[in-house]
């Protein structure tokens, strides 16, 4: 037990006040003065905004509100519109805040089982879900991969079923070219602290045709004005960059804001609001639109450094990349082939300094387990994840040091299993 105790005093002392965050975009002070600049002109800022995210997806129709679950609320409330159908296909793992919005919106949440090998929603599972109630199909671009979602829109078309693109950790992914978002009958993106385009809170919807209309006419008549005033995310953000430093965060994870030890809570989750987004997260917002070629670089360089230092390890498996897709891999995924292993995992590369992540350590089925009707139904593909998966830092703060550390960690778990 010395010899373990030297061996953790030997790591703390090496990254002594340097902590890898899981996912981090570093902030520039052009960002917070275009935040605070927005205040003076505010609707000239979220014009402009706007403008940059229309071109950007290439949607024409492009609204802005308080947050990504409060685009997939608004998105849902005008597919009600439409038609008089209640019923709503989500993954069975991922964020509680999709069932949350499916259920704000007044329709019944149901779940589907996912892919370990793509993420994406399991083909065979959703077969048996279409049926004449069902409303909409909700794939997830889960850590900014791009899945393929034509198969679903040739679903939709054949069975008048609507198909919305949950991309909010996926803005700037590609398939064939097109941003993931856009495939879709709407899309969303979020804005939120942890996401590619961080403004502190809010969501982007994207949508066309009848579904462009009656989102229109839902934010014109429901969705609140944002504050005009709105210092208190301008100190969110600011707090958020210096948060997410890998100094900054070495403390914040000594704290009780460890975000690692928090458990998946229902009660904690916050109330859908549904308010616009304020000008001075629309000038942040700008500002950071500028440099996100250059952001998503370092993410895709670092994502395929990673993966082909770890691609011949046995115990692992990388997510599938459709063809014809270009992910900005938010943060890079990956299922081990047990929870023993996966949690000898996270111990070694949590003490090594490196924001290794969990993410969504329970089922949606088990956590909504007293809301949501599973029919007895058992999801092995959402419980392997909840199990199994594993992220790492891909962001530009992830130095060659890390990476090293990273691969010696896999290739000790590695060799402890082989004795």
């Amino acid at each position: 037990s010395s010899m373990v105790s030297a061996e953790t005093a030997d790591l703390e002392n090496r990254h002594r006040f340097r902590h890898l965050p899981p996912t981090a975009v570093p902030i520039q002070g052009s960002d917070l003065r275009s935040g605070l600049a927005s205040i003076l002109n505010s609707n000239g800022a979220v014009a402009r905004f706007r403008t940059l995210l229309s071109e950007r997806t290439g949607s024409p129709g492009c609204y802005l509100v308080s947050s990504g679950r409060a685009a997939l609320t608004v998105i849902l409330l005008a597919l009600k519109r439409l038609s008089a159908r209640s019923r709503v296909v989500v993954p069975a793992y991922g964020c509680p805040t999709v069932p949350q919005a499916v259920l704000r919106a007044g329709l019944e949440p149901v779940l589907c089982d996912v892919s370990p090998l793509t993420l994406d929603l399991d083909r065979a599972a959703l077969r048996h879900l279409i049926n004449s109630d069902l409303l909409a199909i909700v794939p997830v671009h889960l850590y900014g991969l791009a899945q393929d979602v034509t198969d679903l829109m040739a679903v939709g078309r054949e069975f008048d079923i609507f198909v919305i693109e949950d991309a909010a950790q996926a803005f700037g992914a590609r398939l064939n070219g097109r941003m993931v978002g856009n495939w879709g009958d709407a899309g969303l993106y979020s804005l939120g602290r942890g996401k590619c385009l961080p403004t502190g809170h809010g969501g982007i919807i994207v949508s066309r045709g009848r579904c462009a209309t009656a989102i229109s006419e839902v934010v014109r008549e429901i969705v609140r004005d944002a504050p005009e005033w709105d210092i208190g995310s301008l100190a969110l953000f600011l707090g958020y960059g210096l948060a997410t430093r890998p100094r900054g965060w070495w403390f914040v994870v000594r704290t009780p804001l460890n975000p690692a030890k928090r458990g998946m809570d229902l009660r904690k989750l916050p109330p859908i609001r549904l308010i616009e987004l304020s000008a001075v997260q629309a000038g942040i917002g700008a500002s950071i639109v500028a440099r996100l070629d250059e952001i998503h670089k370092a993410r895709r360089e670092n994502a395929g450094r990673l993966m082909d230092e770890l691609t011949e390890l046995h115990f692992v498996t990388l997510p599938e990349i459709s063809p014809g897709a270009e992910p900005v891999f938010l943060r890079l995924p990956m299922v081990v082939d047990g929870e023993e292993r996966a949690n000898k995992l996270f111990d070694l590369l949590w003490r090594e300094g490196i924001g290794v992540s969990r993410s969504y350590r329970r089922t949606l089925a088990d956590l909504f387990s007293d809301t949501l009707c599973s029919n007895g139904k058992d999801f092995p593909g959402a419980s392997r994840l909840a199990t199994c998966l594993l992220t790492l830092p891909t962001h530009s703060y992830l130095k060659e040091g890390d990476i090293s550390r990273i691969v010696r960690a896999f290739q000790n778990v590695d060799r402890q299993n082989r004795k």
